[in-house]
C-alpha cells in the first residue's frame, strides 16, 4: 500500500486496499501451444524432458516391421500438447529422425466418431501440413473422399492415400492424436479400437503418439481393443525444483525455491498455470505476487470458466459440489451436497475423472476419495463465490506468504512501522485549494513511479506555501514536508529524507496545531528508526523521547498509534544499546496499553512488540502472553512473518498438545489453519483438509523440526543486521 502524508494524516479517508497487479491480456498461445511456431516450441520447452526423451526412443525404436507406439497421460495443463508439439518439432529438425513424418491432430477432434472418421481427419490434416507442391493434389483427394457413404470404404481410401504419401516420400508416418481417451468415449462404431489396433499392428509405416487426461478403459482391460498397445508415459505433477526452472525460463528471473513452493503447491505443480503466474509475476516480489496472485485467478476468469461451459449439467453440478467442498471428498459427501443419489453421483465422478477434470486419489477401495484435478479453479471458484469461503482462501495465502517468506526481523519491523495511519484529525477547512491540489498530483506522480517529477511538486508547493500569509499555510507545508520525507524514504534516498525530518522538526516543532504536531512526532521516529540503522542508539533514544514528550504535552491531540511507534522505536534502540530491560519496559508498554483495543493497527503494534520480546531479546513467551499475541493477530485479522516464527517457536517449546490447546481457544483460528492441522497431525490425529492446506501443513511440521534440531533450548533467534548491533557487546553508558 502506498504510504502518503494524506493517508497518515486523514484516516477518516477510506481506506485503501490492496491493488491489483498489471493485468496481462489473456492470449490464446497461454493455452493453446499449438499456435506456436516450432521455434518457440523448442524456446519454450523446458520442463518433461525425460518424458521427451522416452517418446523419442519410441520412434528410433520403430525401424522394422512393428511399431512402438506411445501414450502419454496427464490432466488438462500438464503439458500433453507441448510435449508431443516438441516431439514433432524435433522429428522435423533432427536429420536422425528424418525417416519420419509428423501429422499432427487438432486438439479437439470433435468429428470424429467413427474409424473412417478418424483415417479422414488424418488426411485433412496432412492436406494442411504437407509440402505445399502437393496440397492441392491431397486437398482433391480429401474434397473427393468426404462423400463416401461407407465407413469401411471411407477408412481404407483414406488411409491409403496417407500411405502413399508415406511411400512418396519413404518415410513413417507419425500420428500424434490428442485426447484419445475422450475421442474413444464419443466413438458409435464398436468395432472403432479393434480396427485401429489391426493397422497399427500390421501398418509399420504408422505410429501413433497419443495422450490422454486420464487412464481409460480401452487401454486398462484385457478385452478391449488398445489394451496393452501403448508405452505409456505418465505425467506427474512438477517437483519444487523443476518449478523453479520453469519460472526461471518464463519469467527471466532465478527465484529461490523457497519462494517457488507455495506456487507449487497452489498450481499442484501444473506447468500450464505456473507458467501463467511466472509471466504475471515477473519483476515482482515475493510479497507482492502472492498479494496479486488472487487478482490473476480473477483475471483469467475465461480460462477457468472453460472448465465449466464444456460439462453437461449433471456433471457440472457434481463438479461444483467437490470445488465447494474443498478437499478430498468420498462420493456420499459430494452426492449430500449435490443433493443426488450416491449411485448416479459415482457415475458422474467417473465420466468427470475420465475427463481430466476430477482426480481419484486416497481413501480406501470401496471409498475413494475425489478433488479436482486444477486446484487454481477450486480457489477461482471460492473467491467468486463468496459467502466466507473466499476469506478462507485469502487467509490461507496470507499464512503461505508468512511462512515462506525469509525471516529478516528489522524487515518485520520496518513493515510494521509502515503501516501506521496516524490520527483522525483533519486540515482546517480554510487552508488552500492549491495546496490539496498540489499535493494530490504529488501523490499520483509518486504512485506512477515518477519520484523525480513528484519531488518538485512537493518543492514548488512548499515554495508556494512557505509565501502564503492565509490561514493554514504552514499546517499545509508540514503535510508537503511530511509527504516529500515518506517518498524519500520509500525510495532509498534515506539521506535526503533524514534531511526532510530534521527541516521539519525545526520549523515546527515549536507548534501546537494538530498536524504539525503529528507531523514532527513522525520524522522524530523516522530519525530514529535511521538512527539505529546507523549504529547511533542513544540518539534515537532521546529522538523517542521528544516525540513521546510532545504528544504528552498536549493530551488534546493524542494520538496512540504515533506514541506507540515511538514506544517502539524506544525499545528497539534501548535493546541494540544494551539496555535489555529497559527495552522490555518500553515493549510492554505497548502491550499493556494497546492489546486490547479494538483499532488494528494498534493491535499489530502490540503483536510486533511480543515478537521482539521472543526473537530479539530472547525473553520466552508465555502461554498467557501467546495467548494476548493470537488475540492481537484475530484483531487484526492479519499474520505476519514474525509473528508465525514466534507461534512455531512457541509450538516446539510447550509441545503440540498445550500449543493447539490455546490456538484452538483463540479467536485466531481461521488464519492459522495449517498450523492447526500440522499440530493435529503431530498429536496423530486424522485430518481432512484442502490439499493446499494439508501439503502447507506438512512444511510446517519440517519446519518445527527443524527449529526442535537447530535450538534445543527453545530459543529461536533471528539475526539483527550488524550496522544496528552494539560491537563490543556492552551496554553504552546511559
Amino acid at each position: 500500500m502506498a504510504r502518503t502524508a494524506r493517508s497518515i494524516l486523514h484516516c477518516n479517508q477510506p481506506a485503501i486496499g490492496r491493488e491489483w497487479g498489471t493485468a496481462m491480456a489473456v492470449g490464446v498461445k497461454k493455452y493453446n501451444p499449438g499456435f506456436l511456431t516450432d521455434d518457440e516450441i523448442v524456446a519454450s520447452f523446458c520442463v518433461r524432458t525425460g518424458e521427451f526423451e522416452s517418446l523419442l526412443e519410441c520412434l528410433r525404436a520403430s525401424t522394422g516391421q512393428s511399431n512402438a507406439h506411445a501414450l502419454v497421460i496427464g490432466p488438462r495443463g500438464s503439458g500433453k500438447t507441448h510435449l508431443l508439439l516438441r516431439v514433432a518439432a524435433e522429428v522435423r529438425r533432427d536429420a536422425s529422425l528424418a525417416g519420419f513424418y509428423p501429422i499432427v491432430f487438432a486438439e479437439e477432434s470433435y468429428e470424429i466418431s467413427t474409424i473412417g472418421e478418424f483415417w479422414l481427419e488424418c488426411l485433412g490434416r496432412l492436406t494442411e501440413q504437407a509440402p505445399d507442391d502437393e496440397r492441392a493434389d491431397l486437398r482433391l483427394s480429401y474434397d473427393d473422399l468426404r462423400s463416401t457413404g461407407n465407413d469401411r470404404d471411407l477408412a481404407d481410401r483414406c488411409l491409403g492415400s496417407v500411405l502413399d504419401f508415406a511411400d512418396r516420400h519413404e518415410k513413417r508416418v507419425v500420428l500424434l492424436v490428442e485426447n484419445l481417451n475422450m475421442l474413444f468415449s464419443d466413438m458409435v462404431d464398436p468395432d472403432a479400437g479393434w480396427r485401429l489396433r489391426h493397422t497399427l499392428q500390421t501398418e509399420p509405416r504408422i505410429v501413433l503418439l497419443g495422450s490422454a487426461t486420464s487412464r481409460f478403459e480401452e487401454i486398462d482391460h484385457p478385452d478391449h481393443a488398445l489394451y496393452d498397445l501403448f508405452r505409456v508415459v505418465t505425467l506427474r505433477p512438477l517437483d519444487t525444483d523443476v518449478c523453479a526452472a520453469l519460472w526461471r525460463a518464463v519469467s527471466g528471473e532465478t527465484t529461490a525455491t523457497r519462494t517457488v513452493r507455495p506456487l507449487q503447491i497452489l498450481t499442484g505443480g501444473n506447468p500450464r498455470l505456473l507458467a501463467i503466474i511466472a509471466r504475471f509475476g515477473a519483476g515482482q516480489s515475493f510479497e507482492e505476487l502472492m498479494d496479486n496472485l488472487l487478482d490473476l485467478v480473477d483475471d483469467h476468469t475465461e480460462y477457468f470458466k472453460s472448465h465449466l461451459e464444456t460439462l453437461p449439467a449433471l456433471e457440472r453440478r457434481v463438479y461444483l459440489a467437490l470445488a465447494r467442498l474443498w478437499k478430498p471428498s468420498t462420493a456420499r459427501e459430494i452426492a449430500d451436497l449435490a443433493r443426488l443419489d450416491t449411485n448416479k453421483c459415482s457415475a458422474l465422478l467417473k465420466r468427470l475423472e475420465g475427463r481430466g477434470a476430477v482426480t481419484a486419489e486416497g481413501g480406501t477401495p470401496r471409498r475413494r476419495q475425489y478433488y479436482l484435478t486444477e486446484r487454481l479453479y477450486n480457489i477461482y471458484y471460492l473467491l467468486r463465490r463468496g459467502g466466507g469461503s473466499d476469506q478462507v482462501v485469502k487467509a490461507l495465502i496470507d499464512f503461505m506468504v508468512c511462512l515462506y517468506s525469509p525471516v529478516v526481523m528489522w524487515d518485520v519491523f520496518m513493515q510494521t512501522s509502515e503501516q501506521f495511519h496516524g490520527s483522525d484529525i483533519l486540515p482546517p477547512r480554510t487552508t488552500s485549494y492549491f495546496a490539496n491540489a498540489a499535493l494530490g498530483e504529488a501523490e499520483e506522480l509518486a504512485e506512477a513511479g515518477h519520484v523525480d517529477e513528484a519531488l518538485e511538486f512537493y518543492d514548488g508547493t512548499i515554495r508556494r506555501l512557505d509565501a502564503d500569509d492565509e490561514p493554514g499555510a504552514e499546517t499545509w507545508a508540514a503535510q508537503a514536508l511530511l509527504g516529500k520525507m515518506l517518498l524519500l524514504s520509500g525510495s532509498n534516498r534515506s539521506h535526503e529524507a533524514m534531511a526532510v525530518c530534521d527541516d521539519m522538526v525545526r520549523r515546527f516543532e515549536t507548534r501546537r496545531d494538530t498536524i504539525s504536531v503529528t507531523a514532527v512526532v513522525i520524522a522524530l521516529n523516522h530519525r530514529g528508526l535511521a538512527l539505529i540503522g546507523e549504529g547511533e542508539a542513544s540518539k534515537a533514544i532521546d529522538l523517542a523521547d521528544q516525540a513521546l514528550a510532545h504528544l504528552e504535552r498536549i493530551a488534546t491531540l493524542y494520538n496512540d498509534v504515533e506514541q506507540a511507534q515511538a514506544f517502539l522505536v524506544k525499545g528497539w534502540a534501548l535493546m541494540v544499546d544494551g539496555w535489555n530491560e529497559d527495552a522490555a519496559a518500553a515493549f510492554d508498554e505497548v502491550v499493556h496499553r494497546y492489546a486490547s483495543t479494538e483499532q488494528p493497527d494498534l493491535a499489530g503494534l502490540a503483536s510486533t512488540v511480543l515478537v521482539f520480546k521472543e526473537t530479539i531479546l530472547h525473553i520466552t513467551i508465555g502461554e498467557s502472553e501467546a495467548a494476548t499475541l493470537l488475540k492481537c493477530v484475530a484483531q487484526k485479522n492479519e499474520l505476519d512473518v514474525g509473528t508465525m516464527r514466534a507461534l512455531l517457536q512457541f509450538s516446539v517449546r510447550v509441545g503440540a498438545k498445550r500449543a493447539l490447546g490455546i490456538i484452538q481457544a483463540s479467536p485466531a483460528v481461521p488464519l492459522l489453519q495449517p498450523l492447526v492441522t500440522a499440530l493435529r497431525q503431530e498429536l496423530g490425529e486424522a485430518t481432512h483438509v484442502a490439499r493446499e492446506v494439508d501439503e502447507v501443513a506438512g512444511d510446517v511440521r519440517r519446519e518445527l523440526v527443524q527449529i526442535s534440531i537447530d535450538v534445543p533450548e527453545g530459543t529461536f533467534t533471528v539475526p539483527v543486521p550488524l550496522e544496528v548491533t552494539n560491537p563490543s557487546g556492552a551496554p553504552a553508558e546511559r
